[in-house]
């Protein structure tokens, strides 16, 4: 709900600070919300004083009170609110309430006669002298005072809790409504809402049952076309059971009558936590992390101590499918890198997923320091510094280390901006009125030395966040440009933390226009509420836009008369500064099978650069690429290529044209064959192999005989050949 009012305060801001400012293109038309957070660093009492403050929060409930008591309810509006509003700045609205002003809250609550059990998040805040969230510090004290959680809340009591986030701007609207004087009550409404239910799936139902059921009542002061005014869902809850079970959903109209009543079944898997107790582990813990330590060392060959807390701790965790513990060795130092590991607890064999333990180098520095230092937003600039000197001389392979030894990172000194003081100016002159830092860097620049943000603006989805270029001079933002944090290949997080000119200038020498311009589009035209936009608009796939690249001007061919054009212009440097939409180039319609809503599962784990670069040399039919080329694109789906004393690619072919059925022996005889080859249960003694080999009649168009069968796997397991004729698309 916040989200709205956020982009319409970056816009105003926006107007007004543009004049003479680098933008990326997407800029003009919006920025959009948030990613994952980084490590908080909160205040903290001395020992004195918090010892004080739990004395007196322990004894004020027990003292004689004279005067009328305040609800919960009257001392969060007459004591949380003011508090809320008065610690926030007026560039910035403050999210926790601090240590004292939280110890005074909770006291005065309990001079009211409410107190916390002792158990309680923000009791135990209090006690460790730390401050604690203020939505959640409100919602927690009504859920006391109102019994159980958020749903189970009258509607009036909702109503009320968002009035108190509008009030502390945590929110900007409510959209909870009351029903009036007359209408049903809410007590009549669920009564018949439930009624109908079971009237019509079972007298037996036992909705009333928290343990059984979560019920969500809504109302609706204009009805819908239908004439819905009251809503009730009824959610079974998760627990141990195993079984089918259901969603429930009934509907009345404002006089009480019935308008839907419909059931979604549901299959209600056993918990994780009965599925653990179910479990035989043969392996203790300090036996797996002993037994993955010693195959790090004996396949690296070097004497990593891995087990010396004061240089490595890890973190292990038991898995079930295969049995076994997933242990991963977190240095302590940048004389080690991360390292991560299975241990299979039935045969003790240990799969090494990685292991860095070489020398550091550009590559590997950034990892390293942030297994000592945390999250970039909790480094000093003397840390940056520190990084930058040392890479200076080190080797580079991947565009990671080559942006960190291309950014000069500083220390900060006289005469520039602290680190407070720039993100004030970043955060008022992009409007974020609420948010948080994630990255904060200081890069030295011309004219001025740079301060790098990361701004994560929050609403209830997280979607995406903003990174932000201060001048540490004047205070100016000098470039702003958006960061979606779910884009782990399309978006590295180096964008975060280096300038936006030195990493496009790195990607324009290493790979031409072609990505930075994709990303332009993208950022300027794709749905950014969506955790990855390129599945609802696939710049990326040539079916749809085909590229043509002429100087640092870049075009993106529409393939069908319902998609539009993209230009791209480019500076000398790489940057993107203007995309634009234009008329189609398409003369046809869009066919069923390439609509753009089919394709969101399918674009998932996708290496997208290499994906485009693939279908522009092969075609757009992935099974005809090379193995390798498919591994590239799809590292998260298992592909492979034939192993020493595995079955080759030609030999695959072969064997799978002996097992057509005789009517597909001509085809396939002048057919155009493509191959996927995946390897699975990778290191376990279950690996094997499997072949699908594909024989097209046209290499445009999808439909083929499939065959597909099992090379390498346990001898003790016997696999089937499965034959798929044109148009069966089933999974074999």
């Amino acid at each position: 709900m916040r989200d709205k009012e956020l982009q319409n305060r970056i816009c105003q801001a926006l107007d007004a600070e543009m004049s003479g400012m680098r933008v990326s293109p997407y800029l003009q038309d919006r920025i959009l919300d948030n990613a994952i957070g980084g490590v908080k660093v909160k205040p903290k009492l001395t020992f004195g004083l918090v010892l004080t403050l739990v004395l007196v929060l322990i004894t004020a409930a027990a003292v004689a009170v004279t005067v009328a008591l305040l609800t919960p309810q009257e001392v969060v509006e007459q004591v949380a609110v003011p508090m809320a509003r008065q610690n926030d700045k007026d560039w910035r609205i403050e999210t926790e309430f601090s240590p004292n002003e939280l110890a005074s809250f909770i006291q005065t609550l309990s001079e009211n006669g409410f107190t916390l059990d002792e158990n309680n998040a923000i009791m135990e805040a209090i006690r460790n002298g730390e401050g604690y969230d203020e939505e959640e510090t409100i919602m927690a004290i009504c859920r006391q005072a109102f019994g159980g959680n958020y749903g189970d809340w009258t509607l009036a009591q909702q109503h009320w809790f968002w009035d108190v986030m509008i009030e502390i701007g945590w929110a900007t609207d409510n959209d909870i409504e009351v029903p009036g004087p007359d209408d049903l009550t809410e007590e009549e409404a669920k009564a018949r809402l439930i009624k109908a239910i079971r009237t019509e799936y079972g007298e037996d139902l036992l909705l009333e049952d928290k343990s059984q059921f979560a019920l969500h009542l809504g109302y609706l002061s204009t009805p819908t076309d239908s004439g819905e005014t009251w809503i009730l869902s009824a959610n079974p809850v998760v627990g141990d059971a195993v079984g089918e079970t259901a969603h429930y959903y009934a509907s009345l109209d404002k006089t009480g009558n019935v308008v839907e009543l419909h059931i979604t079944p549901v299959y209600r898997e056993a918990s994780y936590e009965s599925v653990m107790q179910s479990v035989e582990y043969t392996l203790t813990e300090e036996e797996a992390v002993h037994l993955a330590a010693e195959a790090i060392r004996a396949q690296s060959g070097k004497d990593v101590p891995l087990e010396d807390d004061e240089k490595y701790h890890y973190v292990c965790s038991k898995r079930t499918e295969p049995v076994g513990w997933d242990i991963n060795f977190i240095s302590h130092t940048s004389d080690w890198g991360f390292c991560s590991t299975f241990v299979n607890d039935k045969t003790r064999e240990v799969t090494i997923k990685s292991a860095d333990v070489e020398g550091v180098n550009a590559d590997t520095i950034l990892a390293r320091y942030r297994a000592q230092y945390g999250w970039y937003d909790t480094w000093d600039s003397a840390i940056w510094a520190e990084v930058a000197e040392r890479v200076k001389d080190m080797p580079a392979t991947t565009m990671m280390g080559k942006v960190t030894k291309a950014t000069p990172w500083i220390a900060w000194r006289e005469g520039l901006l602290t680190r407070d003081e720039a993100e004030e100016k970043a955060f008022r002159q992009t409007g974020v009125k609420m948010g948080d830092v994630n990255c904060v860097s200081l890069i030295d620049a011309q004219p001025n030395p740079i301060w790098k943000f990361r701004i994560l603006p929050w609403d209830e989805t997280y979607e995406d966040s903003i990174v932000v270029e201060i001048d540490a001079i004047t205070g100016d933002m000098t470039d702003l440009d958006i960061y979606k944090s779910d884009h782990s290949d399309l978006e590295p997080s180096y964008h975060m933390i280096t300038l936006r000119s030195i990493w496009s200038r790195l990607e324009y020498e290493e790979s031409g226009p072609l990505y930075i311009a994709r990303l332009a589009v993208l950022h300027k035209f794709g749905d950014n509420t969506l955790d990855m936009p390129e599945t609802e608009l696939p710049i990326f796939d040539a079916r749809y836009w085909q590229p043509e690249i002429d100087g640092n001007t870049v075009r993106f061919i529409s393939q069908w008369n319902d998609l539009p054009d993209y230009e791209v212009i480019l500076d000398e440097h790489g940057m993107a500064i203007n995309a634009e939409e234009k008329e189609s180039s398409g003369t046809e319609p869009i066919p069923d099978d390439l609509q753009l809503e089919c394709i969101d599962e399918s674009l998932y784990g996708i290496n997208y650069r290499a994906m485009a670069d693939a279908a522009e040399k092969y075609g757009m039919l992935s099974t005809l690429w090379p193995l390798d080329v498919q591994m590239e694109v799809y590292p998260e789906q298992n592909r492979t290529v034939p192993r020493d004393g595995e079955m080759t690619l030609e030999e695959a072919v072969e064997f799978a044209r002996s097992q057509l059925p005789e009517e597909a022996k001509d085809y396939a005889e002048n057919a155009t064959v493509g191959a996927i080859l995946y390897r699975l249960d990778e290191g376990m003694p279950s690996e094997f192999t499997r072949w699908t080999i594909f024989f097209y009649e046209d290499p445009n168009k999808p439909e083929a005989w499939r065959v597909t069968f099992v090379d390498k796997h346990p001898a003790d397991t016997e696999y089937l050949v499965d034959v798929k004729e044109p148009g069966d698309f089933g999974n074999g």
